[in-house]
């Protein structure tokens, strides 16, 4: 009876079925820049979505709910966060007006942006590009400039203050460790295109660099963090899985594709158990999901939704994963996911095994190493 009932799994997923569209539809969460990842929360029963058009929300717990306009009509929202009835939602596409307020529930709201924040120079405009919260106290947010780093506030958004370390030519995602919220990171690529992370272990008094991999033109996407082992650390790179057991100090690779045809930029341990570790993807106008069974040491091989765009955000409700796309929100049964993914990833190479393998700044595997600095188990290293 099991394998039948895989079977029919694995069969309804051939059909297309696997990805199920829940109808928001219309463009809404179309890119509008490349950068444009508008972001969903799950609060209760209901599904909010940041679109370009104002925020939507929806019932899960009934198939048959309509999506409906929940707030900021007409306005292109990144993402928004809550502090008791208070709302503070990050507009996209402005270079001046980028923190809103509403005191109900976006029906009215008042731009708050400080000047702290509108930091433009002549042919540079500021971008605001993500918004979070403290996993404890609901005041304190960070928000990430696409130019300038990130800022902190400790008065829901009204001021804010510049985080030392170092701005991220490519800063794709920041974020408190949820177990440990003096850890506080900024994620992405230098300004040669190493992939690192911009990180604090002690609330923002010292700053450092960490290289996790290099394969050359990549970026370090968004941290999961194990909730049963706060150690443990998961990343995604283009084509690349990286995971940590110190904390983040040190990694090891598994280099899924080299011909990276997925960018791996979203990750997600699931809610009950923490050995189902899923990451969604994409390139190519091609969404990809794929699933570890042993919190991240190995994948199954990804699923694939053709005819989509770029993955803006991944939530979980209940059984179930919600996968957003420029296209429509999709939903997704983590049991079927599980089943038709039954094939292991091809694990093309790990830290281990490259260990011999040198780079040179440009990501070039050489084994002409002259006096100078290159790159080798996915950290710099010196030669004479």
């Amino acid at each position: 009876m099991a394998v039948i009932a895989i079977a029919a799994l694995s069969s309804l997923a051939v059909q297309g079925q696997l990805f199920r569209p829940m109808g928001l539809g219309d463009g809404l969460g179309k890119h509008i820049h490349s950068y444009y990842m508008p972001r969903m929360h799950v609060e209760g029963d209901s599904l909010f979505v940041c679109t370009n058009q104002g925020l939507y929300c929806k019932d899960l717990s009934d198939d048959a709910s309509q999506w409906q306009l929940a707030g900021f009509e007409g306005i292109p929202l990144q993402d928004y966060v809550r502090n008791g009835n208070d709302m503070l939602a990050l507009r996209h596409n402005v270079d001046s007006c980028f923190l809103l307020l509403s005191h109900d529930g976006g029906q009215t709201n008042q731009d708050i942006t400080s000047t702290e924040l509108v930091v433009n120079h002549p042919r540079v405009k500021n971008v605001l590009i993500r918004l979070v919260q403290h996993p404890e106290d609901p005041n304190t947010l960070l928000v990430l400039s696409k130019i300038w780093g990130m800022y902190r506030s400790t008065d829901f958004g009204r001021t804010w203050s510049k985080e030392c370390g170092d701005t991220l030519a490519l800063g794709t995602s920041i974020g408190f460790h949820p177990a440990r919220p003096d850890i506080i990171y900024n994620s992405g690529s230098d300004d040669i295109e190493e992939p690192c992370i911009n990180i604090t272990y002690d609330g923002g008094q010292t700053w450092n660099i960490i290289f996790p991999f290099w394969n050359g033109d990549n970026a370090v996407f968004h941290i999961a963090f194990n909730p049963s082992n706060p150690d443990r650390w998961i990343i995604g790179g283009l084509g690349i899985v990286g995971t940590s057991d110190d904390n983040g100090h040190t990694w090891e690779l598994q280099e899924l594709d080299r011909q990276r045809t997925a960018a791996w930029n979203l990750t997600a341990f699931d809610n009950e158990n923490s050995n189902i570790v899923y990451m969604a993807g994409s390139l190519n106008s091609e969404v990809k999901v794929m699933c570890s069974t042993d919190g991240g040491r190995s994948w199954l091989a990804p699923q694939t939704e053709p005819d989509q765009l770029y993955v803006n955000d991944m939530q979980q409700y209940g059984d179930k994963l919600l996968i957003y796309t420029g296209a429509d929100v999709y939903e997704v049964s983590k049991s079927e996911l599980l089943a038709t993914s039954s094939i292991p990833a091809q694990h093309i190479s790990s830290s281990a095994d490259e260990s011999s393998e040198v780079y040179d700044l440009q990501g070039r595997r050489t084994t002409h190493t002259g006096s100078g600095i290159y790159i080798k188990n996915g950290r710099k290293v010196v030669f004479q």
